[in-house]
């Protein structure tokens, strides 16, 4: 059943979004910088997304990621320093969602969050090996976080997915993400961007939730928006649907990334973006025959249409960690070779 918004709890919906945009409104004109950039010294890039680039660097004399958000209005491919001019009023637009990451991110500290350092919206420092033609200070939004070695989890499915994980790996694994949820809900924070893309691992193969570009703090009322925020695959049918939605949004996200853990592959491999929300919501990826069946259950919970039957993610952490315990976790070292049906539901 579609969960339905009265005609008060939609003005109450409003005015939260009202009082959020007048707190971003406030911290931009508070804004400090929390890191020195000209302590801050880029590397090599390590990543690229729609919104920018990540360089490994240092910073007084740390290893560290460093973020730099080019748009958190445009694609990153149309912004070239020296050459494209951003507008004033998507620059602004800009401005308000890096601060908006900064203050929800700034404040988490969990094993399995990837810890920030500090933020600047000053110029990139002259010791950077990788300067930028006439860089405007305006454009160089910059986050410096922990940096972890290992990678993203993506790409270690990716390196595993002839072999695939042993099972006890691919329990630690959800388990690892389960806890960054729960702590994350548990300070009022929706990620909106759950998938393997998004989680780091560290030199101890411990999982870390990243990337909180479109996270934000969970009002009383739940969240209703015109544009899909996240992931197409990963993003709960509630939003696609344009219906009111909260944090059980990053469980339905859980689910399928539990699945590609397990499967060490992707849930879907074809374009989702113009699939109309009826025909989106029914999709799910084909549970191999031989998963377990307390994982199998545990991925049709999370993934459940109704985010009301979906669990909360800290009843997750307790059924991954009774599957831990299980003696099926315990004789099993590896996942049995077979094939695996990729099909969606009900075809």
């Amino acid at each position: 059943m579609d969960l339905q918004l009265t005609h008060s709890q939609l003005i109450r919906s409003r005015l939260n979004l009202l009082k959020s945009q007048c707190i971003i409104v406030e911290r931009q004109r508070q804004w400090q910088d929390t890191i020195d950039p000209q302590t801050l010294v880029l590397g090599k890039v390590i990543g690229r997304g729609g919104y920018g680039v990540v360089h490994k660097g240092t910073y007084k004399g740390q290893t560290v990621a460093v973020l730099i958000s080019y748009s958190f209005a445009l694609p990153a491919k149309l912004l070239d320093f020296g050459k494209t001019k951003i507008p004033a009023a998507s620059m602004g637009i800009v401005k308000d969602n890096f601060i908006e990451e900064v203050e929800v991110w700034k404040n988490l500290d969990h094993p399995n969050v990837t810890k920030m350092i500090g933020a600047t919206i000053s110029m990139i420092s002259s010791n950077s090996r990788h300067k930028i033609k006439k860089p405007k200070p305006e454009n160089n939004f910059c986050v410096v976080s922990e940096y972890l070695k290992g990678g993203s989890l993506r790409s270690y499915l990716t390196r595993h997915r002839i072999k695939k994980l042993p099972y006890k790996i691919v329990v630690r694994f959800a388990s690892d993400i389960a806890k960054g949820l729960s702590y994350l809900h548990s300070h009022k924070v929706i990620h909106r961007d759950v998938k393997p893309e998004n989680m780091l691992i560290d030199q101890r193969k411990t999982i870390k939730l990243a990337d909180f570009g479109e996270s934000e703090i969970e009002p009383l009322e739940v969240f209703i928006r015109s544009g899909e925020r996240g992931t197409r695959g990963y993003m709960a049918p509630e939003i696609v649907s344009r219906q009111p939605y909260g944090r059980k949004c990053d469980v339905y996200s859980f689910g399928i990334c539990l699945w590609e853990i397990y499967c060490c592959d992707m849930a879907y491999t074809f374009d989702l973006e113009n699939l109309t929300p009826d025909i989106y919501k029914e999709m799910r990826p084909s549970i191999p025959t031989h998963c377990p069946r307390p994982l199998a259950q545990l991925m049709e919970q999370c993934w459940d249409t109704n985010p009301t039957k979906r669990p909360e993610m800290n009843d997750v952490v307790v059924v991954l960690e009774e599957i831990v315990k299980s003696e099926e976790c315990q004789t099993m070292s590896q996942h049995p070779q077979g094939c695996f049906n990729f099909s969606r539901l009900g075809t």
